[in-house]
Protein backbone atom coordinates (compact mmCIF):
# COMPACT_ATOMS: atom_id res chain seq x y z
CA UNK A 1 0.00 0.00 0.00
CA UNK A 2 2.59 2.42 0.69
CA UNK A 3 4.10 1.81 -2.50
CA UNK A 4 1.18 2.03 -4.46
CA UNK A 5 0.63 5.08 -2.35
CA UNK A 6 4.02 6.28 -3.17
CA UNK A 7 3.37 6.26 -7.14
CA UNK A 8 -0.09 7.98 -6.66
CA UNK A 9 1.97 10.48 -5.17
CA UNK A 10 4.48 10.45 -8.33
CA UNK A 11 2.16 10.50 -10.71
CA UNK A 12 0.78 13.33 -9.45
CA UNK A 13 3.88 15.42 -9.52
CA UNK A 14 4.86 14.47 -13.09
CA UNK A 15 1.32 15.35 -13.98
CA UNK A 16 1.14 18.28 -12.48
CA UNK A 17 4.71 19.55 -13.96
CA UNK A 18 3.27 18.02 -17.49
CA UNK A 19 0.11 20.52 -17.12
CA UNK A 20 2.30 23.46 -15.75
CA UNK A 21 5.02 22.59 -18.42
CA UNK A 22 2.00 22.23 -21.36
CA UNK A 23 0.36 25.71 -19.76
CA UNK A 24 3.85 27.77 -20.52
CA UNK A 25 3.99 27.00 -23.81
CA UNK A 26 0.47 27.73 -24.34
CA UNK A 27 1.46 31.37 -22.45
CA UNK A 28 4.46 31.37 -25.40
CA UNK A 29 2.29 30.67 -28.26
CA UNK A 30 -0.39 33.40 -27.40
CA UNK A 31 2.10 35.99 -26.63
CA UNK A 32 4.01 34.93 -30.21
CA UNK A 33 0.20 35.02 -32.25
CA UNK A 34 0.11 38.47 -30.09
CA UNK A 35 3.27 39.71 -31.34
CA UNK A 36 2.59 38.49 -35.18
CA UNK A 37 -1.27 39.97 -35.08
CA UNK A 38 0.49 43.17 -34.28
CA UNK A 39 3.21 43.33 -36.81
CA UNK A 40 0.94 42.13 -39.54
CA UNK A 41 -1.98 45.16 -38.53
CA UNK A 42 0.43 47.96 -38.73
CA UNK A 43 2.76 46.13 -42.05
CA UNK A 44 -0.73 46.39 -43.91
CA UNK A 45 -1.09 49.92 -43.20
CA UNK A 46 2.30 50.53 -44.54
CA UNK A 47 2.16 49.03 -47.17
CA UNK A 48 -1.37 50.20 -48.18
CA UNK A 49 0.15 53.19 -48.95
CA UNK A 50 2.94 52.18 -51.20
CA UNK A 51 2.07 51.95 -55.04
CA UNK A 52 1.76 48.48 -56.82
CA UNK A 53 5.01 47.00 -57.66
CA UNK A 54 6.15 48.58 -61.64
CA UNK A 55 3.64 51.42 -60.94
CA UNK A 56 5.07 54.99 -60.41
CA UNK A 57 5.40 56.66 -56.83
CA UNK A 58 3.13 59.33 -56.47
CA UNK A 59 5.61 61.29 -55.76
CA UNK A 60 7.15 61.17 -58.84
CA UNK A 61 4.49 61.88 -61.09
CA UNK A 62 4.81 64.51 -63.44
CA UNK A 63 3.06 67.54 -62.92
CA UNK A 64 0.77 68.99 -65.29
CA UNK A 65 1.85 71.85 -67.91
CA UNK A 66 0.05 74.99 -66.45
CA UNK A 67 -1.51 77.40 -68.86
CA UNK A 68 1.07 80.15 -68.93
CA UNK A 69 3.96 77.03 -69.71
CA UNK A 70 1.36 75.33 -72.72
CA UNK A 71 1.10 78.94 -74.28
CA UNK A 72 4.56 79.71 -73.68
CA UNK A 73 5.33 76.38 -75.56
CA UNK A 74 2.80 77.42 -77.68
CA UNK A 75 4.59 80.45 -78.76
CA UNK A 76 8.22 78.74 -79.22
CA UNK A 77 6.56 76.29 -81.84
CA UNK A 78 5.09 79.08 -83.70
CA UNK A 79 8.53 80.54 -84.23
CA UNK A 80 10.34 77.65 -84.89
CA UNK A 81 7.55 76.57 -87.66
CA UNK A 82 8.47 79.98 -89.30
CA UNK A 83 11.90 79.85 -89.15
CA UNK A 84 12.16 76.38 -90.79
CA UNK A 85 9.71 77.71 -93.01
CA UNK A 86 11.46 78.82 -96.49
CA UNK A 87 14.59 77.00 -95.79
CA UNK A 88 16.10 74.06 -98.30
CA UNK A 89 18.59 70.89 -96.25
CA UNK A 90 21.19 68.69 -98.30
CA UNK A 91 20.15 65.43 -96.50
CA UNK A 92 22.04 61.77 -96.65
CA UNK A 93 19.78 58.99 -96.04
CA UNK A 94 21.37 54.92 -95.28
CA UNK A 95 19.52 52.13 -94.79
CA UNK A 96 18.78 50.82 -91.53
CA UNK A 97 19.48 46.94 -92.85
CA UNK A 98 22.78 47.96 -93.52
CA UNK A 99 22.45 46.80 -97.22
CA UNK A 100 22.02 49.75 -99.98
CA UNK A 101 24.48 53.20 -100.27
CA UNK A 102 23.48 56.03 -99.08
CA UNK A 103 21.44 58.76 -101.06
CA UNK A 104 21.53 61.90 -100.84
CA UNK A 105 18.60 64.38 -101.41
CA UNK A 106 17.22 67.86 -100.55
CA UNK A 107 14.53 68.47 -98.04
CA UNK A 108 12.41 71.96 -98.66
CA UNK A 109 10.25 73.64 -96.04
CA UNK A 110 8.19 75.81 -98.56
CA UNK A 111 4.26 77.43 -97.42
CA UNK A 112 4.69 75.26 -94.03
CA UNK A 113 4.52 72.17 -96.50
CA UNK A 114 7.60 69.82 -96.56
CA UNK A 115 8.79 67.89 -99.53
CA UNK A 116 11.97 65.94 -101.03
CA UNK A 117 13.36 66.16 -104.49
CA UNK A 118 13.99 62.55 -104.64
CA UNK A 119 10.02 61.62 -103.34
CA UNK A 120 8.78 64.58 -106.14
CA UNK A 121 9.94 62.27 -108.43
CA UNK A 122 8.71 59.02 -106.75
CA UNK A 123 4.99 60.43 -106.76
CA UNK A 124 5.29 61.94 -103.39
CA UNK A 125 3.60 65.53 -103.11
CA UNK A 126 4.35 67.93 -100.07
CA UNK A 127 2.20 68.10 -96.99
CA UNK A 128 1.69 69.72 -94.50
CA UNK A 129 3.78 68.94 -91.12
CA UNK A 130 3.40 68.81 -87.46
CA UNK A 131 5.74 70.33 -84.93
CA UNK A 132 6.25 69.29 -81.49
CA UNK A 133 9.11 70.23 -78.76
CA UNK A 134 10.77 67.60 -76.65
CA UNK A 135 11.28 67.77 -73.04
CA UNK A 136 15.00 68.50 -73.18
CA UNK A 137 13.20 72.27 -74.38
CA UNK A 138 15.60 72.13 -77.12
CA UNK A 139 15.07 69.63 -79.54
CA UNK A 140 12.18 70.59 -82.10
CA UNK A 141 10.48 67.61 -83.72
CA UNK A 142 8.67 67.48 -87.27
CA UNK A 143 6.36 64.54 -88.92
CA UNK A 144 4.40 64.21 -91.76
CA UNK A 145 2.97 61.42 -93.92
CA UNK A 146 3.03 61.13 -97.93
CA UNK A 147 1.21 58.96 -99.91
CA UNK A 148 2.02 57.88 -103.56
CA UNK A 149 0.07 56.10 -106.08
CA UNK A 150 3.09 54.35 -107.56
CA UNK A 151 5.15 54.21 -104.43
CA UNK A 152 2.81 53.67 -101.75
CA UNK A 153 3.28 55.82 -97.96
CA UNK A 154 6.29 57.28 -96.45
CA UNK A 155 6.09 58.52 -92.51
CA UNK A 156 8.91 61.19 -92.00
CA UNK A 157 10.57 62.03 -88.38
CA UNK A 158 12.71 65.08 -88.03
CA UNK A 159 14.90 66.04 -84.84
CA UNK A 160 16.53 69.51 -85.07
CA UNK A 161 18.85 69.49 -81.88
CA UNK A 162 20.69 72.90 -80.16
CA UNK A 163 23.64 71.96 -82.85
CA UNK A 164 21.34 72.72 -85.53
CA UNK A 165 21.71 69.44 -87.37
CA UNK A 166 18.90 67.43 -88.56
CA UNK A 167 18.62 63.91 -87.74
CA UNK A 168 15.44 61.52 -88.32
CA UNK A 169 13.82 58.59 -89.89
CA UNK A 170 11.65 57.88 -92.88
CA UNK A 171 10.18 54.71 -93.19
CA UNK A 172 8.65 53.73 -96.81
CA UNK A 173 6.22 50.74 -97.58
CA UNK A 174 5.46 50.10 -100.67
CA UNK A 175 2.24 48.61 -102.34
CA UNK A 176 3.21 45.48 -101.83
CA UNK A 177 3.83 45.71 -98.05
CA UNK A 178 7.77 46.05 -98.73
CA UNK A 179 8.75 48.36 -95.90
CA UNK A 180 12.02 50.15 -96.14
CA UNK A 181 13.76 52.03 -92.95
CA UNK A 182 16.40 54.74 -93.83
CA UNK A 183 18.35 57.14 -91.17
CA UNK A 184 19.39 60.39 -92.23
CA UNK A 185 20.94 63.77 -91.16
CA UNK A 186 21.65 67.05 -92.46
CA UNK A 187 24.74 67.93 -94.55
CA UNK A 188 23.72 71.29 -94.71
CA UNK A 189 20.94 73.99 -95.09
CA UNK A 190 19.99 77.19 -96.55
CA UNK A 191 17.42 79.98 -96.60
CA UNK A 192 15.46 80.04 -99.61
CA UNK A 193 14.34 83.57 -101.23
CA UNK A 194 10.77 83.19 -101.97
CA UNK A 195 10.23 84.69 -106.11
CA UNK A 196 7.12 86.64 -105.99
CA UNK A 197 3.99 84.80 -108.32
CA UNK A 198 3.67 86.89 -111.34
CA UNK A 199 0.30 87.42 -110.49
CA UNK A 200 1.74 89.36 -107.50
CA UNK A 201 3.95 91.66 -109.72
CA UNK A 202 2.45 95.40 -110.16
CA UNK A 203 2.87 96.91 -113.28
CA UNK A 204 3.79 100.88 -112.80
CA UNK A 205 1.63 103.09 -114.82
CA UNK A 206 5.10 104.20 -117.16
CA UNK A 207 5.02 100.29 -117.79
CA UNK A 208 1.10 99.97 -118.39
CA UNK A 209 1.31 103.09 -120.56
CA UNK A 210 3.88 100.95 -122.77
Amino acid sequence: MTVKGGCNKRERECNKAGATTREDKMNKLVMVLLVLGFLVTNSSSVFAERPAKGQPEKAAAPQAVSKKQAGKIQEMLVKRKAELNSTQWDIEAKPMSGKGKAEKDVLSFLDSKVSTKNMIAKGFASTNFSMRLLEDNETYTWETMQTSEKSGTAFWRGDIGADGIMRGVVSIRDNKDKVSDFNFHSLNSIKMTAEPSPAAVELSPSAMAE
